[in-house]
């Protein structure tokens, strides 16, 4: 039984669905919704005024920069990450918990594969379907910005913020494999996935209100923030460095346990 190709063939049509979301929320950012804030500089900024400072900032609306590409890329970021991130989750949750949802380990267990040969496999599958995902939003934005006529940025630089969601679906995976193998019973995929997306937004708004860094460390949604790369040219190290921790982390905890736990059939 070759469990990558399983696994990657039941979740072609998830990743598919990834693939058509995302670059159609950006398509619609980027095409539908610059323009007419462009178009509508006066009204957009007297709209922002009558709306409470905190609640503005809290929902990733800078009035200072949000008419150019970058400041707009940034508050349609948010957006776009919380979409993301669910989906990733949700593809983690459906490949490492369906034993679990399935009742089926007896049936996994008296297969010729270890617990280590299967466990990265399942893995494997999940990461060759975010990377499909991930070059095809990357080859959109590409594409959307050239097709606006902007010259202000290098195409490098819009290619490195588009990695950026790649970056922070690996790490919502990682958590969602990290649950998967200790959550006793996962019933469906998409509600603790929704949940630790909408956890991931929750922390970026509360961050942004406070604007306290420190609580950064704990926000995986913002460990790729747009708006560092449009400023400096590059994320921040400490915050890329702490992506890496969590993801590894996550990941030699969850293959420990994997390897450990025998999945109840009843």
């Amino acid at each position: 039984m070759n469990v990558f190709l399983f696994e990657l063939r039941q979740q072609l049509r998830q990743i598919i669905l990834q693939t058509v979301v995302l670059s159609g929320l950006l398509m619609l950012f980027i095409l539908g919704m610059y323009p007419i804030y462009l178009s509508a500089q006066d009204q957009v900024q007297t709209m922002l005024s009558g709306f409470p400072p905190q609640f503005a900032t809290m929902f990733g609306m800078d009035v200072t920069n949000i008419f150019s590409y970058g400041g707009f890329y940034s508050f349609g970021n948010l957006y776009l990450v919380l979409v993301g991130a669910i989906m990733a989750a949700s593809l983690g949750f459906a490949v490492f918990a369906r034993e679990k949802r399935s009742r089926c380990a007896d049936f996994l267990l008296t297969k010729p594969l270890g617990r280590t040969r299967t466990f990265f496999a399942k893995l494997l599958a999940c990461v060759v379907g975010l990377l499909i995902v991930n070059l095809v939003f990357v080859a959109v934005s590409i594409a959307l910005y050239e097709g606006t006529g902007e010259d202000s940025l290098a195409v490098s630089t819009v290619a490195l913020v588009a990695l950026g969601m790649a970056g922070t679906q690996l790490v919502f995976l990682s958590l969602s494999v990290l649950l998967s193998v200790f959550m006793r019973q996962v019933r469906s995929a998409s509600g603790p996935a929704t949940m630790l997306g909408f956890m991931g937004f929750v922390m970026t708004a509360l961050v942004n209100l406070t604007g306290e860094q420190t609580l950064r460390y704990f926000s995986p949604s913002q460990y790729f923030d747009p708006s560092t790369v449009f400023s400096g040219g590059s994320y921040d190290d400490g915050y890329v460095m702490c992506a890496l921790a969590v993801i590894v982390a996550c990941l030699a905890v969850s293959f420990v346990r994997y390897r450990a736990f025998d999945v109840p059939t009843r």
